[in-house]
């Protein structure tokens, strides 16, 4: 499964190289860019003279609209719309009230801006229908890249429910066409990586969990995408150095705590291996167990090991017989 897929990167906003920016925006603008929502707010201070424009503010907007922060989200919305009454604006406002329970009129709002051929707004339906019928989202998707072969977020969408129903070929080719859009959306290559993944092409993925690794540096989920896709190619010292970032980052990241258990057993080091498997079972959940490996399954195992270091104090496993 592949971990930290679904945060969107990227909603209206213009993606423009670093070198338009002025030097105290660049870190905030920076964090938007690469959709890293948390940063995106912690690095922003308001311009000396408190006006901001209506491009920041709706960057604002989108990181509080993905943190759920609505709220939020539709002040700083508000206050663009009320310096450019730009569309962006409005189309932003529509899904917030959609999140909060106004889905018919939201969609009837955006479908009139459909019809006036204003950009994005079939964009933002399928957002909308997204949560409903992905079939009817993914209709949509594909008419606003009909219109505009640059609509970063419709190209990720289509990218997304091409994952879902298991499609990678034409999930790997929604994921391309929304990193040459946005080169600097962490999310994108992230996704792009799991669809290489999937398809067999290692080598691939790890190129392109690695730039998702380089733009967003302190996400455990692509710690732990980059360590699969280095254990299928065998680099297994690499692949634990991998995991072992993974749970440094999230403690309680039950997944990784598994694979990490396998990467110790692989290395010979069951002692390490039972107390991270341990760790798996303290924090995991049905589903996780459900994915990884069952919960008695694992008890089991390490049941196993305990028995194997009793009797054999001296010794080394053999790997083949218990690394999986």
């Amino acid at each position: 499964m592949l971990i930290s897929r679904l945060i969107p990167v990227i909603l209206f906003c213009v993606v423009l190289p670093a070198a338009a920016w002025p030097d105290e925006q660049k870190d905030f603008r920076h964090f938007h860019r690469t959709g890293d929502w948390k940063k995106t707010l912690q690095f922003y201070s308001p311009p000396p003279d408190g006006k901001d424009s209506s491009e920041d503010l709706m960057r604002l907007a989108e990181a509080n609209y993905f943190l759920n922060r609505l709220d939020a989200a539709e002040a700083a919305a508000k206050k663009a719309l009320s310096i450019s009454g730009s569309a962006e604006a409005n189309m932003l406002l529509a899904l917030i009230r959609a999140k909060r329970g106004a889905r018919e009129e939201a969609l009837k709002e955006l479908s009139a801006q459909a019809e006036r051929g204003v950009p994005g707004a079939l964009t933002a339906m399928g957002l909308i229908w997204n949560r409903i019928n992905p079939k009817t989202a993914l209709a949509l998707f594909q008419r606003a890249v009909e219109k505009n072969d640059d609509d970063f977020w419709a190209w990720f969408q289509i990218g997304l429910i091409y994952e879902e129903e298991e499609n990678f070929e034409k999930a790997i080719r929604a994921y391309k066409h929304a990193v040459r859009i946005n080169p600097y959306s962490a999310q994108a290559h992230n996704n792009l990586g799991y669809g290489y993944k999937e398809m067999g092409f290692y080598l691939y993925a790890i190129n392109e969990y690695q730039k998702a690794l380089n733009l967003m540096p302190d996400n455990p989920g692509f710690y732990y995408n980059i360590g699969n896709a280095l254990t299928h190619e065998e680099r297994i010292e690499e692949a634990f150095q991998a995991y072992r970032r993974a749970v440094e980052l999230a403690p309680t990241f039950a997944k990784a705590h598994y694979n990490l258990g396998r990467t110790f057993l692989r290395k010979d080091m069951v002692k390490e291996a039972i107390g991270e498997l341990k760790l798996y079972i303290k924090h995991g959940n049905t589903a996780v167990f459900d994915y990884v490996s069952p919960k008695d399954v694992v008890e089991e195992e390490i049941e196993d090991l305990e028995k194997y270091l009793r009797d054999n104090p001296d010794e080394k496993p053999a790997q083949r017989k218990l690394a999986r």
